[in-house]
């Protein structure tokens, strides 16, 4: 999802500036999206003291839903004497405004400088954060600036100090500035491919700017998303770029996986692969050959087991001899992955065997192994 303004320019002299910023931006249904509106003063006179701001945003709601607006600047406060409000109105068609007031009425009112009132200095200063909800992160978001509403004025006295209460209307610019914006990265396909207890997640860019990379995500179902690895993105590119990421080794169950793309400025969008992984029972019994081979110090061996079963993994050597017990033990049926270790081997050949009992029947399958010390 991208911020695109839009403004006209009305007013020719640079006198006070404004500008959106992108705070937040999900990227995903239901996600936040927040907006900080900021102004500073230019070639202010030596008073410097915010009187009066209306600003209108005009925004499709079909695309997002304003919640609420948080982080008011502490010096527009009530004990600064400013009343503010933020007004969500219609306008046309799915276009609604939301117009920020904010009024001075109570600004040194009793004479003693006890109100201090908002001053406007020459680095931007928050006002006020909007923050609204997605609703379509397939569809730009725009935000209109409605020029013929967009006004500010300051007190002709500093702190309106005498207080005269007389407001002086001043220029305020269009904004043209928007920083840390969430820059696009296109995707045109997110797959997936199952070999039994193995997931391997692929996906395309067509297009590419300032993308940090890929986090990759997974669930269970019911249970809270984990981020399992991390895939480096291009940065900037208007090429195809193919990416990958292995899961292996699963546990039978239901899966769905995620992309957390995210860009150099922190900003972040998600992606959903669109179907639910699921990981079944093996179909036969199976024991792999171990990897590394030869090892030293340590090799794992992969068994699949169909059926609950007693399992019993012992290693012989080569006259045949019991040297130790890796399983021996009830298991449910499904995909497993044990250690062994050359601590207590000396160098040679090895073998190891799987018994499975189930149902009144064995299942054994022995391989070779070796160790090089």
């Amino acid at each position: 999802m991208i911020l695109i303004l839009h403004f006209v320019n009305a007013y020719s002299q640079e006198s006070i500036d404004q500008k959106l910023s992108i705070y937040t931006n999900s990227g995903i249904n239901g996600g936040l999206f927040s907006v900080d509106y900021s102004i500073k003063g230019t070639t202010l006179s030596a008073s410097n003291t915010l009187g009066s701001l209306n600003a209108d945003i005009v925004y499709d709601s079909s695309v997002i839903k304003f919640e609420n607006a948080s982080y008011w600047n502490q010096n527009l406060s009530g004990i600064n004497g400013y009343e503010k409000y933020i007004n969500d109105n219609d306008e046309s068609d799915l276009q609604r405004s939301l117009r920020i007031m904010i009024a001075g009425l109570n600004v040194n009112i009793d004479s003693t400088v006890s109100q201090q009132g908002f001053d406007i200095g020459n680095n931007y200063s928050t006002v006020v954060r909007l923050n609204f909800i997605i609703l379509d992160n397939t569809k730009f978001v725009s935000l209109d600036i409605k020029s013929s509403t967009n006004q500010i004025g300051l007190f002709a006295n500093p702190k309106n100090y005498p207080n005269t209460f007389e407001i002086h209307d001043r220029y305020i610019n269009p904004p043209t500035v928007i920083i840390d914006e969430s820059l696009p990265v296109l995707m045109s396909e997110f797959n997936s491919q199952i070999k039994s207890d193995n997931v391997s997640l692929r996906w395309t860019t067509t297009f590419e700017q300032n993308n940090n990379g890929f986090k990759i995500e997974r669930k269970q179902i019911n249970l809270d998303w984990n981020e399992i690895g991390f895939v480096k993105g291009k940065g900037n590119s208007n090429e195809l770029t193919q990416y990958s990421f292995n899961d292996n080794k699963l546990s039978t169950g239901k899966y769905n996986y995620r992309i957390k793309q995210v860009d150099n400025n922190g900003n972040y969008k998600y992606f959903n692969l669109k179907n639910t992984i699921e990981i079944g029972l093996p179909s036969k019994f199976n024991l792999s050959q171990n990897y590394p081979n030869p090892f030293n110090p340590i090799t794992k061996i992969n068994y699949e087991l169909s059926q609950d079963s007693k399992v019993n993994i012992t290693v012989f050597d080569i006259l045949g001899r019991e040297i130790t017990k890796l399983v021996n033990q009830e298991q449910k049926a499904g995909y497993y992955t044990i250690t062994a270790d050359s601590k207590n081997l000396s160098s040679g050949t090895y073998f190891y065997r799987l018994i499975a009992k189930a149902n009144g029947n064995d299942y054994v399958q022995t391989k070779k192994m070796s160790v090089i010390k």
